[in-house]
């Protein structure tokens, strides 16, 4: 049974997301896509090791995409069934409504703008400020075979989209605003987790690079949460962060072809 929306400018909050089970599902919620980078980051490692690989964990690097795009895939079977548990069906967290797409198009095209500036500024900032350079490690843009960026190009930026804003920003947010009663916690809990997940993709072992993935990312995680509260729109989030992820995986694909 779909549940509406009571006002559009606030988080949809269902009496359901305050009963006793949904606690256990807001925590696995959190920590499950750093955790699914961690075990498929692994899988790669140990793959490249039974092949002879002399540095596997060096080489599993710029396999990233394939690392996400397998985590992507369980963070889907989870989310469904958490969804499905409370009644929800998954394409009805986007809140699509006929009629906007102009209006959808336009948010989609100012988020991406406040996507890069937010995303951009604390990338080169903190690099600078953790590493010692203005030029951010080119650890995602490795060579991979021609094959493998092309099917990157296409699952990783879909993939990601459909589950990583939805996941914390669609799911785990509202839920913690609910069970908390404290907006502020929810932003900051969801945005703190979204970010973390990113020092587990790729793995690489190194406190600085770590932070520096960390940090650069929370400042974006933060007004992706405060934008969805004051919009209660995924979609346009979602097609924001598909987007940006596109063009992350064509920077990839271009470099390959060299």
């Amino acid at each position: 049974m779909k549940r509406e929306l009571m006002n559009p400018n606030r988080i949809q909050v269902n009496s359901s997301y305050r009963n006793d089970n949904i606690g256990g599902r807001i925590v696995i919620s959190l920590i499950m896509r750093t955790l699914l980078f961690i075990i498929f980051g692994a899988v790669l490692v140990g793959i490249l090791a039974l092949l002879g690989n002399s540095s596997p964990l060096h080489a599993a690097e710029k396999w990233w995409p394939f690392q996400a795009i397998l985590a992507n895939l369980v963070t889907f079977l989870i989310l469904r069934s958490f969804l499905k548990q409370e009644g929800i069906s998954y394409l009805s967290i986007f809140n699509y409504k006929k009629g906007r797409a102009k209006k959808d198009t336009l948010e989609t095209l100012w988020l991406v703008i406040v996507g890069i500036a937010a995303g951009a500024i604390p990338l080169f900032l903190f690099s600078y400020l953790l590493l010692g350079t203005f030029t951010p490690p080119e650890v995602m843009f490795q060579k991979i075979p021609i094959w493998a960026a092309a099917i990157a190009l296409i699952l990783f930026p879909i993939s990601n989209g459909l589950v990583e804003t939805p996941t914390y920003i669609g799911y785990a947010l509202p839920r913690i605003k609910a069970r908390t009663g404290k907006l502020w916690l929810a932003i900051a809990l969801s945005g703190l987790f979204l970010a973390f997940q990113h020092v587990a993709l790729p793995l690489v072992f190194d406190g600085p690079y770590m932070l520096w993935r960390f940090l650069s990312f929370l400042p974006l995680a933060f007004i992706l949460g405060f934008i969805f509260n004051k919009t209660n729109r995924l979609l346009p989030i979602a097609i924001a962060h598909f987007l940006m992820d596109l063009q992350l995986v064509v920077q990839l694909l271009l470099m390959t072809m060299k």
